[in-house]
């Protein structure tokens, strides 16, 4: 299985670790706890070899995994050192007796990264022909954006260029070929909504910007649209043999642009 890293700084302060996954297991390294925790590392590799006298020798084979590692000895030189590879399980017994507040500090954020890739690997895996449309989708798309977004900022008519706001469009065709993303300036008071979560986001009151005069003008706007729909029901019940209106193709949830001034 091929190995996935969560790249990391080694100061308390930023308390990223860096975590491996090998072989379907969260792994880090001794020398990676050593930088962490402020040890040198063979103070590390002593207090995890003093644990195979104490703790069975299957925990200790499963959970402290012999490596080596490559030391930068300076001058294009480097030399190979022991170190282990160690497992959640491993890693909180090693780190039993560390003590202090920044060792606090790392032994959370060292069980919260843990938490997360374990997390990831219990997600259900992503279909590979998915996966290969979303890369090339991203890859063609990726040059037309830049000149797609470089045309909307030159050209909008705008004096306030700075704080001016972009919507960027994004698709595909029937064939999953990208269509040309089509980017243009939006003011202050626009926003893009489905129908389904307009009528929640105005009761909500999270449209703070719309006034009463264009919620009324909406809601008279919707009652007339129902009232001409109701009073079209009803002549088509009166009249036998009239026609009914086909159902518009099924099409996915459009989007609705409103503008509140």
């Amino acid at each position: 299985m091929a190995d996935i890293t969560i790249c990391s700084s080694v100061t308390a302060a930023s308390a990223r670790p860096e975590l491996s996954i090998h072989d379907g297991i969260v792994t880090t390294t001794s020398n990676q706890i050593a930088a962490h925790f402020g040890k040198q590392h063979k103070a590390v590799l002593r207090a995890i070899r003093n644990l195979s006298g104490v703790v069975e020798d299957d925990f200790y084979q499963r959970n402290f995994v012999p490596i080596q590692i490559s030391t930068d000895l300076g001058m294009a030189r480097t030399r190979k050192d022991p170190a282990y590879r160690i497992t959640r399980d491993g890693f909180v017994f090693l780190v039993m007796g560390f003590i202090g507040k920044e060792a606090a500090a790392w032994k959370v954020a060292y069980l919260a990264a843990f938490n997360r890739m374990e997390a990831e690997l219990q997600k259900p895996a992503q279909d590979p022909q998915r996966i290969q449309l979303a890369q090339r989708l991203a890859t063609q798309a990726a040059a037309q954006v830049t000149q797609a977004v470089f045309d909307a900022v030159m050209a909008a008519d705008n004096t306030d260029w700075r704080h001016a706001r972009y919507l960027l469009n994004l698709g595909y065709d029937r064939e999953g070929q990208p269509s040309v993303p089509h980017a243009q300036p939006i003011g202050d008071d626009q926003m893009i909504v489905s129908f389904n979560a307009l009528p929640e986001r105005i009761a909500s009151g999270e449209i703070l910007s719309a006034t009463d005069a264009q919620l009324a003008t909406l809601a008279t706007a919707c009652t007339q649209r129902l009232t001409q729909r109701a009073q079209h029901r009803e002549k088509q019940a009166a009249t036998p043999g009239l026609p009914s209106a086909q159902p518009a193709p099924s099409q996915p949830p459009g989007t609705l642009m409103m503008t509140f001034k």
